[in-house]
């Protein structure tokens, strides 16, 4: 379990209210549970899985250099919902709990395993490869209203969505852009909190105020995760 201080912009992506009984079984019977599906082919149907729509090949999704379209959906471990997940959170990290400054969001991360000149960052990623720290610079990240998502056990990023476009600028207008063959990104899906750390308040000449920053508790036990590999 790890924690990390920084600023989220939180957001409302589009993953519509799903049926309790989950999307079509063949997603998980393709990429397996706690996976994200990324299609090539359009939004992702939750009723439907079509396998025209992915590029799978070994536990890695590949994508055209200088595509100019994704779609995301996260598949979430088995036997678990968005709720579940984060009641496990608070259990294991019950001593933050009384700081807390909200109830919980779901949270998106993207990592690239190259800078945008060019340089490695991180070793080459395989299936079963762990995250990058939730410290580490990603180049994109979101999250999505907790509540009314608590019973999903999917949820999906749409290119095209219209009320949410940090996936489409920060991934697909930027990324995408100056990605080569051989590069990866790393996604993932999970859930978190914000706290108060009120043990690193500090005085602020600046502002004239004490200041108490926030930090973001964010589960490493249980999450959702994707490698996509350009080719």
């Amino acid at each position: 379990m790890k924690t990390c201080i920084f600023v989220f912009t939180t957001i409302l992506l589009v993953a519509f209210i799903s049926p309790p009984e989950g999307p079509d079984p063949a997603y998980f019977k393709a990429f397996g549970y706690g996976s994200i599906a990324v299609s090539i082919g359009g939004r992702p149907s939750y009723n439907k899985y079509d396998p025209a729509q992915f590029d799978y090949q070994n536990g890695i999704f590949y994508v055209k250099a200088g595509a100019d379209r994704l779609d995301l959906r996260a598949l979430l471990p088995q036997g678990q919902t968005y709720e579940s997940m984060m009641n496990d959170l608070f259990k294991t990290k019950s001593d933050l709990l009384k700081d807390k400054k909200d109830d919980g969001s779901i949270y998106w991360y993207a990592w690239s395993s190259h800078d945008y000149d060019g340089t490695r960052k991180y070793p080459e990623w395989k299936p079963g490869s762990p995250h990058p720290d939730y410290h580490d610079k990603a180049v994109w990240t979101s999250s999505l209203n907790f509540e009314p998502a608590k019973t999903w056990i999917s949820s999906a990023v749409y290119f095209d969505d219209t009320e949410e476009d940090s996936f489409k600028v920060d991934v697909i207008n930027t990324w995408m852009k100056y990605a080569k063959p051989g590069w990866q990104l790393y996604i993932l899906n999970t859930v978190g909190f914000q706290r108060w750390v009120k043990e690193a308040s500090y005085w602020d000449y600046g502002q004239g105020k004490q200041v108490t920053p926030l930090e973001f508790v964010m589960s490493d036990k249980e999450y959702a995760y994707c490698i996509i590999q350009i080719k």
